[in-house]
């Protein structure tokens, strides 16, 4: 899972799929009262925080998607002069919506995503690889976040970090320790109801130190999972990242900017397949001897982890599930209430001196 999640990290910080077309998504128009409309879009604007996102919001939905975004007026739908809106321009629009994420202002984070696809200028990162996990354990990784940074950290001696900002924890925060930081949005768990965990679309806020450029801004990506056997993943990530200008689009675009990226992804790679290879080849020591692992949270998390690690099952969403059950038994138990009695014998003894 930290794989899955630092790459988004890495190339989201770098910054700031092509598919082939297929149906159109109907026209989602809500048809509302005039003063309902107006507040609503006011608010969207509002949102994203100037004009020409809002116009890439309408002029993409409408241009790639052949519908009116809600509250769009024609004037909002006039296309960008320089964008070509061809069948590799509008294939992030059609691959997001055949996996099942909607042009709708009702779904979180959809105004964002749409808006940034809409833009002038973008750039595609592409990295690919394998790693040494099973589907059930990138699962639990993915499913514990928190425990996964401080897991690697315990192995490598490294600062990563990774913290839920939302009870859904949908949305988090992550940094590598280093030169990248972001805070993300994970927009699909389960691409097109397919592969739980395995297919999945991010949007995030990404900060980065490249060469000897610092910069922020914002990407849309998807990771995509296989097993290869129990003890083996093939991962593919891609990532659309929105330079804010041409300057920096022609930046972004150079050949040496996307080597450096790719290596700032390889190199967090490698630190997982290293903790990994640790791991599994019997060494326990670093997790027993981290003081963050030992806390009372933690100890949980190491014996589920162990519990996968040898055989079980995880499927996503099964740590709010055992949350639950645990919480519900914990409140139905009945206390031990010690008397002389059923005292053990050793309290019996302590007694006695």
């Amino acid at each position: 899972m930290l794989k899955r999640f630092v790459c988004v990290l890495a190339v989201l910080q770098a910054v700031c799929f092509a598919g082939t077309p297929s149906e159109p998504v109907k026209d989602a128009s809500i048809h509302m009262l005039p003063v309902a409309e107006a507040r609503l879009r006011a608010a969207i604007k509002s949102r994203l925080g100037n004009d020409d996102d809002y116009r890439s919001l309408c002029s993409g939905t409408k241009a790639c998607l052949k519908m009116d975004f809600p509250t769009c007026l024609a004037e909002d739908q006039v296309p960008w002069p320089k964008v070509k809106y061809d069948s590799d321009y509008c294939a992030p629009f059609i691959e997001i919506t055949k996996r099942g994420f909607k042009a709708d202002p009702s779904v979180p984070m959809s105004i964002e995503i749409f808006a940034r696809l809409g833009r002038q200028y973008r750039v595609i990162y592409e990295n690919k690889g394998t790693l040494p996990l099973g589907a059930d354990v990138i699962s639990y990784l993915f499913d514990n976040m928190p425990f996964t940074a401080q897991l690697i950290n315990a192995y490598l001696d490294t600062q990563y970090e990774l913290k839920y900002t939302n009870p859904n924890r949908r949305f988090f925060t992550g940094s590598n320790g280093r030169s990248l930081s972001g805070e993300f949005y994970w927009a699909l768990q389960d691409s097109a109801g397919y592969k739980l965990g395995m297919r999945n679309l991010f949007f995030g806020y990404g900060h980065a130190k490249i060469l000897k450029w610092s910069l922020h801004g914002t990407a849309v990506a998807y990771l995509d999972m296989d097993e290869v056997s129990r003890n083996e993943l093939k991962y593919k990530l891609t990532a659309i990242v929105f330079p804010a200008n041409s300057v920096l689009n022609s930046i972004m675009q150079m050949k040496v900017f996307k080597s450096v990226v790719d290596e700032k992804i390889d190199h967090i790679v490698s630190d997982i397949k290293k903790a990994s290879g640790s791991y599994f080849s019997g060494n326990k020591e670093p997790m027993l001897r981290s003081a963050v692992l030992k806390s009372d949270e933690n100890v949980q998390y190491i014996i589920d982890f162990e519990n996968v690690v040898n055989g079980g099952h995880w499927r996503l969403g099964d740590f709010e599930r055992l949350q639950k059950e645990r919480a519900e038994r914990d409140k139905n138990s009945v206390p031990i209430i010690m008397n002389e009695k059923s005292a053990p014998a050793i309290i019996e003894k302590k007694k006695g001196k």
